[in-house]
């Protein structure tokens, strides 16, 4: 926590009878914290108070020291209020100009006032609007005006009520990185309200609970979301699964040191022997929702959870698997603002993109899930209708064929062989699926079980130089296979866990100078194992390369790991030693962005295709 902004104590703002808002201690520290709440909590109050703007009926309201101090050398605060505060007579152009010039600041701590101003227009796309006074304007361009108009005074702190507020969410995201990097720079606060928990997630150092006028909590935003103090607490930064102590026991499968579970935490397994069964599963975005019965209690309540590869049937019997370490490691140095930011980060130096989408079904435009290049360049594509597309060097479609069965669920994973058959993870129907080159159908290998040569859901598979084939399943007996080119079966290795050599969803498979290089993407890390199956070592995990759902693998003209980041929405490029080589990408529907990236292949020449399955389009990078 940085050092003291301010103190307020025995703060009554209001009638005694009813106050907006009543605090009995609180201390704001420098940095970035958020003030959360339900509308009318009294989060603009506390604002309001901050700024000056009101004055309490009783109590103070203190600066500290550093504030004075820095109050006598610049503007010590920029308010962005809730209504954006703007001038009605000044143009765009000039709410910018008016503040710039009137900063405190020494010149030599701040740009000539017409380049910050130009560079603030632009920045917050004003440009076209800068002659325009507010009342020409939409609410999202006066909320951009009010942001950059602070920005634009310098001062030591910002207090911002609801930011971006009806700001278009395919550029919301640029603007707030923005603001994080005038901060980073500038060494100012922010101290702003919203009502966004992956805005608080994301931004903040230190947030702020207002519930019924009062400071229910203040703390670490980590700390909020994997422990609060109670259910509607925890209701503020997002979906949460709530179990209290009598209640684990019919819910999970084992006991959780907390009663809060977020979605991510949890993921759902077919068990034909578990009590629990699904009424209905909807995909609401990061994670999906289902109404669960038990079947002893008959009490039904609403899960969120882990995304699932296919849609679960009414009446499926699933079990909670419960992941505990994922985000533990992996979140931990981003919400406390340690963690290294994306301009830190190396990044893949990418010479030119194309993004183009699969051709539609009917009314359908289907979404590609797996892919792989041929040795001469040709890129098949799987998608969420059941076909399998076949695409030329150039990127024209050479053909298209269905998988002989999809109505239960679609493919995830193919492979091109040395004999030139395609080798596809017919995921839901236990099996490798073989086609030639003109998508007729030659064969099968597996069925539904769990012993040597059966499977449950197959997901990846791969084939070595010497022509042994690797395939691997999730779906409560995750594992890996080897098998001779002609199918039999030689070997198995790894079970369920989160120990090493063990896999949740080993979703990704490479061969690279003799090891076997394994996505494991529920446990967030990718693993090495000989040819025989044994463990060598982790590769690269959430807590040493930020691995956030690795869902697929391929590998690189240079023997380099290309990984798929279906949390991150980002591709990573990472040596077999673990070393992130360059990353390319963020959560986004834009250029450059990704949605929930299923799968990832690259050729012999280093173009990287990526099934941009969020975003319904393929994308294909050339570095």
């Amino acid at each position: 926590m940085g050092i003291e902004l301010w103190n307020l104590e025995n703060i009554q703002l209001g009638h005694p009878s009813c106050p907006r808002l009543a605090i009995g201690q609180l201390s704001i520290p420098s940095g970035v914290t958020a003030v959360i709440g339900p509308s009318g909590a009294g989060k603009t109050s506390l604002l309001n108070l901050l700024v000056e703007f009101e004055s309490p009926e009783r109590g103070v309201v203190r600066a500290s020291d550093s504030l004075q101090q820095e109050s006598k050398r610049r503007l010590g605060v920029g308010w962005v209020p809730a209504d954006f505060g703007l001038w009605p007579l000044l143009s765009v152009r000039d709410h910018l100009q008016v503040v710039s010039q009137g900063s405190s600041q020494p010149s030599t701590d701040r740009e000539p006032s017409a380049e910050t101003v130009d560079e603030l227009l632009t920045t917050f796309d004003l440009s076209h609007l800068s002659d325009r006074t507010p009342d020409s304007l939409s609410m999202g361009e006066r909320a951009r005006l009010a942001v950059a108009r602070s920005l634009a005074m310098q001062p030591f702190v910002h207090v911002m009520d609801e930011p971006f507020t009806h700001v278009d969410p395919e550029r919301v995201d640029l603007y707030w990185r923005v603001l994080r990097e005038t901060l980073r720079r500038s060494g100012c606060s922010l101290i702003f309200s919203t009502h966004f928990p992956s805005v608080v997630l994301r931004e903040a150092d230190f947030v702020i609970c207002i519930q019924d006028g009062q400071v229910a909590w203040s703390g670490s935003p980590h700390e909020l979301y994997y422990r609060p103090e109670n259910k509607s607490l925890a209701n503020l930064l997002g979906p949460a699964n709530w179990f209290g102590n009598d209640e684990q026991p019919l819910w999970l499968p084992v006991e959780n040191e907390t009663p809060c579970l977020r979605p991510e935490q949890i993921v759902l397994q077919e068990d034909e022997t578990s009590p629990l069964s699904i009424e209905k599963t909807w995909n609401v975005g990061q994670h999906h929702q289902s109404e669960i019965q038990h079947g002893e209690t008959r009490e039904t309540r609403t899960i969120y959870h882990q995304p699932s590869s296919g849609t679960f049937k009414s009446g499926t019997r699933v079990r909670l698997s419960v992941v505990l370490a994922l985000f533990l490691s992996l979140l931990v140095p981003l919400l406390s603002g340690c963690g290294q930011s994306d301009a830190q980060e190396p990044q893949l130096a990418i010479e030119s993109a194309k993004i183009y989408s699969l051709p539609n079904e009917g009314p359908m435009l289907p979404a590609p899930r797996g892919m792989t290049f041929s040795p001469r360049g040709d890129l098949f594509v799987l998608d969420d209708a059941g076909r399998v597309l076949m695409f030329d060097q150039v990127g024209d479609l050479v053909r298209k064929w269905w998988m002989p069965e999809y109505d239960v669920g679609k493919p995830e994973g193919a492979w091109v062989l040395l004999d030139g058959r395609i080798a596809v993870a017919d995921t839901h129907y236990n099996r490798i699926t073989f086609f030639n080159v003109e998508g007729e159908l030659l064969g099968t290998l597996g069925e539904f079980g769990r012993g040597p040569g059966q499977f449950i859901y197959t997901v990846a598979v791969t084939q070595t130089p010497d022509g042994f084939l690797y395939v691997a399943e999730y779906g409560g007996n995750d594992r890996i296979q080897k098998f001779t080119h002609t199918g039999e079966f030689v070997t198995e290795f790894g079970e369920v866990g989160t120990e090493n050599g063990q896999f949740q969803r080993p979703s990704g498979l490479v061969w690279h100078e003799g090891t076997l290089y394994v996505a494991d993407a529920i446990n967030n890390r990718i693993q090495a194992f000989d040819l025989d199956g044994k463990f060598l070592r982790v590769v690269a995990d959430a807590q040493t390369a930020g691995l956030y759902y690795p869902y697929d693998l391929a590998k690189g003209p240079d023997g380099s790991l290309f990984v798929a980041e279906y949390g991150a929405g980002r591709i990573s490029r990472i040596s077999t030693e673990g070393k992130v080589l360059g990353r390319y990408g963020h959560e986004g529907r834009g250029e450059g962005q990704f949605w929930t990236p299923w799968g990832i292949a690259v050729n012999h020449d280093g173009k990287i295709a990526v099934a941009d399955t969020g975003n319904r389009r393929v994308v294909e990078l050339l570095y």
